[in-house]
């Protein structure tokens, strides 16, 4: 009950802020895009967004998939960073970003995946799959059915690497839900530091040394940039998924279908700049709240139970975003019923918390029983008189 409490809070706080846009002051105009969507990665709130849900190409921001499910096998010790992979003829025939890999040429898993991460190469990026599946096709599989599990509801992979199919799609909101959850922290720890990574190179001190050079220029001066994924095609346009973070709040990024890379640049940095200007992180302190500190310490009458009252507390909230400053205006409202018939389970809910700004639902949970209660029984009343009679 407490998981769905939580998702109920979400729900209702993303119902809130949805569309949100953080007024404009600067009277520039902003690139244009066909789609973006801002969010925070803790609870994956929606800032900011416009078209999100449209299926669009999205180029080589696919890797992101990519990388989560490399990430998945690294974890799971499938899969190991010092460990070579041969390349195939197929993935030697990629066209686009490449490092030019050879058929029968041997790469570590490490350097294959810094090859995807900073330069986007899409031999790389097959070589990588065709390890973890056996070949690209049962890669792509993995990568739809992943998505499915996420939630992706608007996207269909074709293949790897991103490149322009008609049938391989996705959407802004989609791209940030699988951003999130490579963003996590036992998945990003194999791909930090590349993402942050300028300049480098694979087979270093060889004849075939390859110079790998990252295209979010974001790393090179945003405030808190953690990365994320460039993609760019003649279908897609000029994508980016930025992710970044300050103090507690982590944001999330997506833009597609810029003109340049400029504008995918610009765009970016305004959509965290309203994030981080507009919003903070805030758990709710319901036991010092006017409104519902009458909880602490309340019982609740109990029908037909073994006690004549139990004790009752507020479920502990989970974060929450609002807009910055506005903590004060939020407003709690505490329901309960006048009794409650047993049996009755410990944590079992037992009445509601509400939470309004401005009008709207930001956080709904639930007043708990701090206690079991078992229900009054003829064998149990027997019992206890025979004890009082014989004991007494």
């Amino acid at each position: 009950m407490k998981k769905l409490a939580f998702l109920l809070a979400i729900l209702f706080w993303g119902a809130y802020v949805s569309g949100f846009v953080h007024a404009e002051t600067d009277e520039t105009p902003l690139p244009q895009s066909t789609a973006y969507v801002l969010i925070e990665a803790t609870t994956g709130t929606v800032l900011a967004q416009s078209n999100s849900r449209e299926r669009l190409p999205i180029a080589s921001l696919t890797k992101i998939m990519l990388l989560l499910l490399t990430a998945e096998e690294l974890n799971s010790g499938r899969l190991s960073l010092s460990e070579e992979v041969t390349a195939t003829a197929h993935a030697a025939s990629m066209e686009g970003s490449t490092i030019w890999l050879n058929a029968g040429e041997a790469m570590t898993v490490a350097d294959l995946v810094k090859s995807v991460v900073i330069a986007s190469a899409n031999d790389a990026a097959v070589a990588l799959a065709e390890r973890v599946a056996g070949s690209e096709p049962s890669f792509v599989a993995l990568m739809n059915r992943k998505a499915h599990v996420l939630g992706m509801n608007n996207t269909n992979f074709v293949n790897a690497t991103g490149l322009d199919h008609a049938d391989h799609v996705s959407t802004a909101q989609d791209i940030a839900i699988m951003s999130r959850a490579l963003m996590r922290e036992e998945n990003y720890v194999y791909f930090a530091e590349y993402a942050l990574t300028r300049l480098c190179s694979v087979r270093t001190g060889t004849e075939r040394e390859t110079q790998l050079l990252n295209t979010n220029k974001l790393i090179t001066y945003y405030n808190g940039i953690e990365g994320l994924k460039t993609g760019t095609t003649d279908n897609a346009g000029h994508c980016l998924a930025a992710a970044a973070v300050r103090g507690d709040m982590r944001l999330i990024s997506v833009v597609l279908g810029c003109a340049d890379e400029s504008a995918r640049l610009t765009l970016s940095e305004h959509l965290l700049d309203t994030g981080f200007g507009g919003f903070e992180m805030h758990v709710p302190d319901v036991s010092e709240s006017e409104d519902t500190r009458h909880v602490v310490g309340l019982t609740l009458p109990v029908l037909r139970g073994t006690v004549q009252q139990v004790a009752v507390a507020e479920q502990n909230p989970p974060v929450i975003v609002i807009p910055r400053g506005q903590a004060s205006r939020i407003e709690w409202q505490v329901y309960l019923p006048d009794e409650i018939t047993a049996p009755i389970a410990a944590n079992q809910p037992v009445g509601t918390i509400t939470a309004t700004l401005g009008g709207e639902v930001i956080y709904e949970g639930y007043v708990m029983a701090a206690e079991s209660v078992d229900r009054v029984t003829f064998w149990l009343v027997l019992k206890r008189l025979t004890w009082r009679f014989f004991g007494g």
